[in-house]
């Protein structure tokens, strides 16, 4: 049916065929999988079981004369009555006058519309004059062609080609989910005659959507772990322990098991694909150096890719600090980096002289090139596109990757977006650090947080002031960062230097201006969501955040995350003038509650997945019915389902699954062709 084409079947026009096309329709398969958007249910209720707030279609007999009243200019009301199951109902329609030659006594009429709370006014949206009808219409909402013309074409070829299709679904996962075979469920999804029927069809479709998603995610990770194309790290044991003990902590639990499951996956010999999840401030940076150095004592080299120059800088920083008393040579590489240092880089690179390179978006370019890659690193990677990360990962043979984030990650996303890739999570922070105190304030209480920074700056600490926009806006009435920075740097002038960081500054300028903060020449940084990622100012306390319904609740929890980095209390002030309670609600929620996974599904619910993790990373979770947060029960369902498949080691053998495998395996080889 894939390849059975509309243009091909006598009963379809070419002008119809033309028509369907320019709604991307051109196969049989594609007609029939193009779902309606909604059905107009027209079955006639009965006057008990009616409800005033809800659509009904009732069924009567005329009574009286119609009569109309112009209200005004293009607007009139046409009034009858009629007898509903023994009841006098007195009708109003608007602009219909052009029906009351129909209306006679004794006709029989279906009315659409609402019950006024009496029950004896019905205030009609449509009346039909035939007795017989369909009961459902289903409204398809494609481009150039009626509703009804399209259910007639699909009614045809359901008649002659419903036959062909195929059930994916074995019957045994049927049964035990109670899902209605496949021929039923397009039957009842594109021709409905009953809601129960179209319940059915939504939830098998739902369900098989769902189900078939997560078993071609978890057939890569099956394949990658089963089926190995990766290359052995042997790394040497005794050193990387002596690396560890000489840290000037010791590692937390969690931190202890991530090196051990990272270690583990750099000695197999399928590719590591693996995400490493952590509050801000939870120590992952420490888990990287340990990786990469474990790389470099088995000859290899090693890359950490990061969003920001700011951020990159700091990594480097960081590094060079715990690698102070090795001989591992590291630079990083930007935009901002000169031609003859770039060249001295590259050359670096090649001539294996280099260990670590640590860089922005730079790092994949074509003239960036390795003598022997083995280890690369992103640090908050979905702020990386698909491509960005295989081309980074393709700078060497059959390399081992580590993204890491501080965004907590929904267990839906987790294992649904990210369900290839095996996952560590460290929950427990390093030291004795304290949850920060959150406040949600309204605007009136910014002289409460302005007295409070004044006592952290007497105590030497530091301070974030947060503006979700630069300069002015003539469409929304919220505070920018130069009017902040304006107000602050008058309240405090007296007090502490106040600085300014955007993201229309220059990189110099705003590296500057990050040094002068680190360095507490600066007391209060008014920025954008700038800091949001990365920034470790380890003397900062407090941050206020302005206007902070503007801003997702998973992001207001990582730029709280910037003030939880040493073992002094810390605080959150969430300043905001919304009198919208959804938003009002969602601010307490952070107030609340500390937990960023937490947050994460509350944010994941509010701003969908695509919102969550950019375009770029979920172009690819898009169903034609189903929906992984809207259908979290189902698709609970489908995971678990496919958790089965996969953990039965036959299961490629199983003759009732070669449909499914031969779809599962199919992406499997285009998602390997594109790693290549």
């Amino acid at each position: 049916m894939k390849n059975l084409l509309l243009k091909d079947i006598e009963f379809i026009n070419d002008k119809q065929v033309a028509t369907l096309r320019k709604n991307n329709i051109h196969t049989v398969e594609d007609l029939l999988l193009s779902y309606p958007t909604k059905y107009d249910d027209y079955t006639i209720v009965s006057i008990t079981e009616a409800d005033c707030n809800s659509n009904v279609t009732i069924a009567g007999v005329v009574q009286t004369k119609a009569t109309v009243r112009n209200v005004k200019t293009k607007l009139s009301i046409m009034n009858f009555y009629c007898d509903v199951e023994g009841r006098r109902i007195r009708v109003s329609i608007f602009n219909r006058h052009f029906l009351k030659s129909k209306l006679h006594y004794g006709v029989y009429v279906r009315i659409t519309g609402k019950f006024k709370e009496n029950m004896k006014d019905f205030t009609a949206s449509e009346i039909h004059f035939d007795e017989f009808s369909n009961s459902i219409d289903p409204v398809f909402n494609l481009k150039g062609i009626t509703d009804k013309k399209v259910l007639e074409i699909k009614e045809k070829v359901f008649e002659e080609y419903g036959h062909k299709l195929v059930d994916i679904l074995p019957k045994y996962i049927r049964d035990k989910y109670n899902l209605i075979d496949y021929y039923d469920a397009i039957k009842y999804i594109n021709l409905p005659e009953y809601q129960d029927d179209i319940l059915k069809a939504i939830e098998r479709i739902k369900f098989e959507e769902l189900f078939i998603y997560q078993m071609k995610i978890k057939y890569l990770l099956y394949m990658r772990k089963h089926h190995p194309l990766g290359v052995s790290i042997n790394y040497d044991i005794e050193k990387v322990r002596e690396f560890i003990d000489k840290l000037p902590f010791k590692l937390t639990v969690d931190q202890e098991t991530t090196v051990n499951e990272i270690l583990t996956d750099l000695k197999a010999n399928y590719k590591m694909n693996r995400l490493l999840q952590g509050e801000v401030g939870s120590g992952k940076t420490v888990v990287a150096a340990i990786s990469l150095y474990a790389v470099i004592t088995a000859g290899y080299q090693g890359a950490i890719m990061v969003p920001t120059e700011v951020l990159a800088r700091q990594h480097y920083s960081t590094f060079k600090e715990l690698f102070r008393d090795t001989n591992i040579n590291i630079e990083m590489l930007s935009s901002s980096i000169n031609t003859k240092d770039k060249r001295n880089i590259l050359e670096g690179l090649l001539s294996k002289d280099i260990d670590i390179l640590v860089g922005t978006h730079a790092l994949f370019q074509k003239d960036v090139e390795f003598e022997k890659l083995g280890l690369v690193i992103t640090d908050e990677e979905h702020r990386f596109g698909v491509k960005q990360r295989v081309s980074i990962v393709g700078k060497g043979h059959l390399i081992d990757h580590l993204k890491m984030s501080a965004t907590p990650i929904p267990r839906t996303l987790a294992i649904s977006v990210l369900g290839e890739s095996d996952i560590s999570i460290i929950k427990t922070l390093p030291g004795k650090k304290r949850p920060p105190i959150t406040k949600y304030l309204s605007y009136e209480g910014r002289d409460y947080v302005i007295n409070h920074i004044k006592e952290e700056i007497k105590k030497g600490h530091q301070v974030y002031v947060i503006a979700p926009m630069i300069e002015d806006s003539d469409v929304m009435d919220i505070h920018n960062a130069n009017e902040i920075y304006d107000y602050y740097s008058k309240e405090f002038q007296d007090i502490c230097r106040v600085g300014l960081i955007h993201g229309k500054l220059k990189t110099t300028e705003k590296e500057s201006i990050m040094e002068d903060f680190i360095d507490k020449k600066i007391g209060i940084l008014v920025s954008t969501t700038v800091i949001e990622v990365g920034v470790n100012v380890v003397n900062a306390t407090t941050i206020a955040i302005y206007d902070a319904d503007r801003f997702g609740v998973a992001q207001l929890h990582q730029m709280r995350g910037r003030v939880r980095r040493s073992d002094e209390q810390a605080y959150c002030f969430l300043i905001s003038k919304s009198t919208v309670n959804t938003a009002i609600d969602r601010l307490k929620l952070v107030e609340a509650n500390d937990d960023g996974f937490v947050l994460a599904e509350e944010d994941l619910i509010v701003r969908g997945p695509g919102d969550f993790f950019g375009e770029k990373q979920t172009g690819n979770v898009i169903f034609k019915m189903a929906d992984i947060v809207a259908d979290k029960e189902i698709f609970e369902l489908a995971n678990e389902e496919a958790d089965l498949l996969i953990s039965d080691e036959k299961f490629e053998d199983r003759e009732e699954l070669k449909d499914i495998i031969e779809i599962v395996h199919e992406n499997y080889m285009n998602k390997k062709e594109m790693l290549d």
